[in-house]
């Protein structure tokens, strides 16, 4: 099986990648059929260069793109094209609408409330409670001030 993928290139911390057509069992910087675009995720915003009928062409002859080439070529307008001449084909690429895919999937946390609010709490009735009763404070013993002489008189 052919596949469009990612090529890394570029020196440590600053990612360089070519898009490749390659065999699907052969390793990610291993030698490619055929170079047809590059993308630079360093640069604000990001860029993307592609040979536009060349990726056409290959999908067209059944190359898979992995997921991160397919959102490439979603961003280039290369898949719309390629589902326009194939409608059918739209069915395998669901992963490239995450916003929707995430909103219809019930997430971990709902799955774990929702029994929670199903469950009927029985309302317990407040007991009576007895007044505390205080502990005797205390008093405190005034100390008596220091007469002074003028006091004394």
């Amino acid at each position: 099986m052919v596949k469009i993928r990612l090529k890394r290139m570029g020196n440590s911390h600053r990612p360089f990648y070519r898009i490749v057509v390659a065999k699907s069992d052969s390793a990610r910087d291993s030698a490619a059929i055929e170079y047809i675009g590059t993308y630079d995720p360093l640069t604000k915003p990001s860029t993307i260069e592609m040979k536009s009928d060349r990726a056409l062409h290959w999908l067209m002859n059944g190359a898979q793109p992995t997921e991160t080439a397919a959102i490439l070529l979603k961003r280039q307008g290369i898949l719309d094209e390629f589902f326009a001449q194939r409608p059918n084909a739209k069915k395998k690429y669901g992963f490239l609408d995450k916003t929707t895919q995430a909103m219809t999937k019930e997430s971990a946390v709902s799955q774990v409330a929702a029994p929670v609010e199903e469950a009927k709490v029985e309302e317990v009735k407040a007991e009576e409670v007895a007044p505390v009763e205080e502990a005797p404070v205390a008093e405190e013993a005034v100390a008596e001030e220091p007469k002074t002489e003028e006091s004394a008189e």
